[in-house]
């Protein structure tokens, strides 16, 4: 048997993709050889080739020793991600990140003693269970923590919050581990830099109307705003009076992520911004009420369909009267409102006076082709089809709107009038009639119908010959048959 093959949680699964758990939750802690290593035996695990399935084809692949191999795979042994089942032949099966084994840890329990009595004394007022301490400890392996840094941690956690369960407190030592702060001083700088920020973070909850006190979330954010993204007290400021009595701190942090990435970052550029922004909503909200829709994400809005638009050059005015010529169009949908700018952008009408003259002129042909159904006795409203036929009566066939008016008389009171008008303008084209005069005299002149009458009944079509017979022959056949009835039968 092979070296490796999958578990039956990866089968019944039904893909072998790898799996997002394992490049959330593993891969970034876990050594560069030792995912290679993962990678390629998952590979030959899905294979199916049983002859190369082995170390040694692993160990060539790679360029490494078997043993540096086997030192992999019992890495992931200890994450839960793979079970060693068997040493001679070595059989390694993997399980699915989102159902690992039971981790295996082993931990030097005189190495801990001293860690773990320290951080009991941390909780006064409860009994760490055994679970948690093994938590800690494993923190400790995975991240290389320093004892004392992973106790400032702790501490620092239960005085922000008073009660801090184990998990939020393990949540900041990995992040902060992930950031490189695994050592005291490290520790002690970054505990340093959060309280320093207290004035400010102070203001910034007086901006956002918040008259609560600042968590270690809220301060290490403001760290990351004023450290990372370089943002001053003042730009921090003037985003969340924005955001006042709108969320508090977790809309301000979605903000700020916005301003950064359209590049904001000074006080008179973050102003700048949220007029914009502000601006950009009312038009937004006003398309909307145009269409006679109602979309309750305009952020969306602006995202999906305004800033492509705007992008584009279409003038706001001209997207207005966009909007008005779809609500007219029974066009109720910002799906198809973008379809008809794609239209416009193509025709290169982006202005408002331009948009406005083609509006004006189809708002014309719409008015001409009702006053042409209303010769041919049809309801006067109009369709896209009715635009069509229009369309090619005039700039393909080249008739004028007295030339259709003369069809459509003629079709009076028949059904389907745009139809029948193309039916009798298609003849009118092909014998070269175009004026109205000449088609009107053409009509009253023709003895044939040029519109079929579909309800016209069909003379009945019989299965078998017919004939026509004289009188004296249906007589001759009458007096032989009465010739052969006896007469005593009756």
């Amino acid at each position: 048997m092979g070296l490796c093959r999958l578990g039956k949680e990866y089968l019944k699964d039904g893909f072998l993709s790898v799996d997002n758990v394992f490049l959330k939750n593993y891969l970034p802690a876990a050594d560069g050889t030792d995912v290679k290593v993962y990678l390629y035996g998952l590979y030959y695990a899905t294979a199916g080739d049983e002859e190369r399935n082995g170390i040694e084809a692993i160990a060539m692949a790679l360029k490494l020793s078997e043993e540096r191999v086997m030192t992999a795979f019992r890495y992931w042994h200890e994450e839960g991600l793979v079970t060693i089942t068997k040493t001679n032949p070595v059989e390694v099966v993997y399980r699915s990140p989102k159902a690992p084994a039971t981790k295996v840890i082993r931990l030097n329990a005189s190495k801990y003693a001293d860690f773990t009595e320290d951080l009991v004394r941390l909780f006064p007022e409860r009994v760490l269970s055994e679970n948690e301490l093994l938590s800690y400890c494993e923190m400790l392996e995975r991240y290389k923590i320093d004892i004392n840094a992973m106790l400032l941690i702790a501490k620092y956690c239960i005085d922000m919050k008073a009660v801090a369960s184990t998990p939020y407190i393990l949540a900041v030592a990995e992040r902060w581990a992930k950031e490189g702060l695994t050592k005291e001083p490290d520790v002690l700088q970054r505990i340093a830099e959060i309280e320093n920020n207290g004035a400010d973070i102070r203001q910034i909850f007086a901006a956002l109307g918040l008259k609560s006190e600042a968590g270690l979330e809220d301060r290490q954010a403001y760290l990351k705003w004023s450290k990372e993204y370089r943002y001053d007290l003042d730009a921090l400021l003037v985003a969340a009076r924005a955001c006042k009595r709108k969320g508090g701190m977790t809309r301000l942090t979605a903000l700020i992520e916005e301003l950064h990435n359209a590049g904001a970052h000074s006080a008179t550029e973050v102003d700048a911004y949220l007029k914009q922004r502000e601006s950009l909503k009312k038009l937004a909200s006003e398309l909307v009420k145009k269409i006679g829709a109602y979309y309750a994400d305009l952020d969306a809005v602006i995202e999906v369909y305004l800033n492509p638009w705007l992008g584009k050059g279409f003038e706001e005015d001209a997207l207005r009267a966009l909007a008005e010529f779809c609500f007219v169009r029974n066009l109720r949908t910002l799906e198809a409102m973008d379809a008809l700018v794609g239209k416009f952008y193509k025709l290169g009408y982006l202005t408002a006076a331009s948009v406005r003259d083609y509006v004006a002129a189809s708002v014309r042909t719409d008015d001409s082709i009702r006053a042409i159904l209303e010769l041919a006795g049809g309801l006067p409203v109009v369709g896209r089809a009715d635009r069509e036929y229009y369309r090619t009566f005039v700039e393909e066939w080249g008739f004028d709107d007295e030339a259709i008016g003369a069809a459509a008389k003629y079709c009076a009171g028949k059904p389907f009038p745009m139809a029948n008008i193309n039916r009798v303008l298609s003849r009118m084209k092909a014998e070269g009639v175009l004026d109205a005069e000449a088609i009107a005299k053409r009509l009253n002149e023709s003895e044939e119908s040029l519109i079929p009458d579909r309800r016209a009944k069909k003379p009945k079509e019989t299965p078998y010959p017919q004939r026509t017979y004289s009188k004296e022959e249906l007589g001759s056949v009458f007096t032989d048959i009465s010739a052969t009835i006896d007469t005593e039968d009756l």
